[in-house]
């Protein structure tokens, strides 16, 4: 069986890069262009992990990932963002972010941390 990913993210072209890479990969790839729409999804996909961006129009990436906590879900969350910055990581590890993962990356690095994730 795949482990299945929930990505949300609304730069369309970062879902079709990270759709492309974990497909590849085997996953079951499950994408949210906004955090209201992916709230519904995690409770009825029932990912085995969730990449999120933290800088989202409406509700951003912080926001969905404590509505998510709040809903007891305790898979891995890991931020996917380009903020650089050491209190939005702190903000965005007290919301319940599992990792931060800095855009850009390297495709292998992304990979090993997600599998590294889901595989504990």
């Amino acid at each position: 069986m795949n482990n299945r990913i929930l990505v949300i993210d609304d730069d369309i072209t970062s879902l079709d890069i990270v759709d492309l890479l974990f497909e590849g990969q085997g996953f079951e790839v499950v994408r949210h262009s906004d955090g209201i729409s992916a709230l519904l999804e995690v409770e009825q996909s029932k990912p085995d992990i969730i990449l999120i961006d933290l800088m989202m129009p409406g509700m951003n990436g912080q926001e969905c990932v404590r509505e998510i906590r709040s809903k007891g879900i305790s898979v891995p969350i890991v931020a996917f963002t380009a903020l650089d910055d050491p209190e939005a990581h702190q903000a965005a590890r007290a919301a319940g972010c599992t990792k931060i993962v800095i855009k850009p990356c390297k495709s292998r690095d992304l990979i090993r941390e997600i599998k590294a994730l889901v595989n504990t």
